[in-house]
């Protein structure tokens, strides 16, 4: 049975992170900009309309939700959980997706799709912090294998579609909440030396066995990019490419090309586009805005008015970060690709959607958090 004691309702407009929304609103108008330069390039304007009406669903559901008390999520996190796991062995079953990858992870909807491991990202972090909330209060035992059931099973049928990239996210939101709920330093390292030590063992036995085809390529192509120029990294070496043209402002009106000859132009290697037709200057307003997202969200978390609404502020931050962090560093080469979007920018129902849901849950807790001493 889940207990929940209600906080007070604040002034609404007094207590908005005016900070945060107004982050989350310039990214996605950036997002809006690129996305329209790539649908006039490809000549496909439903792009931009679709992304445009996602926005705006996505602010209303922002709003909505931010209205809730934060802790209704305790209560609301168990239809959440039994809702988003039906959604995952429904996809497994009659889902669609990528013949190229065999990925089956979208529900159609006839002019849209919904795409539940998404979804799965804001059931993990508000049903994965109840746990770690008891835990940390000294509620062990059963807690601990309820926290690795629940996480386990969510996980589990991600790499069942298989979407090995949105499945790391998942385990890195889990990392990152355990991390701050005070797991030992000494085994964090035991961990990860551990990892290291087996990660030959591990490659030759297990995961050359259980990645698919085009996920061993990815990661090959990362290794030896050269190999692959024309396969597995011919999308990072033309991303690299059409970044790098971009100089300090971007090309001229008519000269752009990424959009055209980039794979995945407007979802995985939009940044590729805003590099060249924005040039240095756009990239670093892009990151910039990103770094404010994200060190507002630690501000959040740290005076949260309790753990609970810490850890889900932690856990919906590492996933932004990691979309942020390994978008971008896929596209510059510095890791290996995956279908990781960039979040408010790339094209895409279900993430636009999902990211407001998620900035409104933060919200929420931040209109409910402890005021610092001598804040006004």
């Amino acid at each position: 049975m889940v207990t929940i004691e209600k906080n007070k309702g604040p002034s609404l407009v007094k207590n908005i992170d005016w900070i945060l929304l107004i982050t989350v609103l310039l990214i996605n108008v950036c997002g809006l900009v690129a996305v329209k330069s790539v649908a006039g390039h490809l000549k496909q304007p439903s792009l931009f309309t679709k992304q445009l009406v996602a926005s705006f669903i996505g602010i209303a559901c922002m709003v909505l939700i931010m209205l809730l008390d934060y802790k209704d999520f305790k209560v609301l996190s168990i239809p959440a959980y039994i809702g988003t796991v039906l959604l995952l062995v429904y996809v497994l079953l009659f889902g669609v997706g990528l013949e190229e990858t065999g990925t089956k992870g979208w529900i159609d909807l006839g002019p849209v799709s919904l795409q539940p491991s998404e979804v799965g990202k804001v059931t993990l972090a508000i049903v994965s912090s109840v746990f770690f909330e008891r835990i940390k209060q000294g509620e062990g035992g059963k807690n601990y294998l309820w926290l690795i059931a629940t996480s386990g099973l969510l996980v589990g049928l991600v790499l069942l579609q298989p979407d090995f990239g949105t499945s790391v996210v998942y385990m890195f939101m889990l990392a990152c909440v355990i991390f701050v709920a005070g797991i030992r330093y000494r085994t964090i390292l035991i961990l990860v030396g551990t990892l290291i030590v087996m990660l030959p063992v591990l490659w030759f036995s297990v995961i050359e066995k259980v990645l698919e085809p085009f996920q061993m390529q990815r990661i090959l192509s990362f290794l030896n990019p050269e190999a692959y120029a024309r396969t597995g990294a011919y999308q990072v070496l033309m991303s690299i490419r059409y970044i790098g043209s971009g100089t300090l402002t971007g090309v001229e009106a008519g000269a752009q090309k990424a959009a055209k000859n980039v794979p995945a132009s407007a979802t995985d290697s939009i940044f590729a586009v805003i590099g060249e037709e924005w040039g240095f200057v756009g990239t670093t307003i892009i990151v910039a805005l990103f770094l404010i997202l994200l060190l507002r969200c630690l501000y959040i978390s740290r005076y949260a008015k309790d753990k609970y609404g810490s850890y889900v502020v932690i856990a919906l931050m590492a996933m932004f970060f990691f979309h942020f962090f390994e978008n971008i560093g896929m596209n510059i080469g510095m890791l290996p690709v995956t279908g990781i979007p960039l979040p408010f920018i790339s094209y895409g129902g279900s993430s636009i959607l999902v990211n407001y849901i998620a900035i409104g849950v933060i919200m929420s807790i931040s209109m409910r958090r402890q005021k610092p001493l001598f804040e006004a």
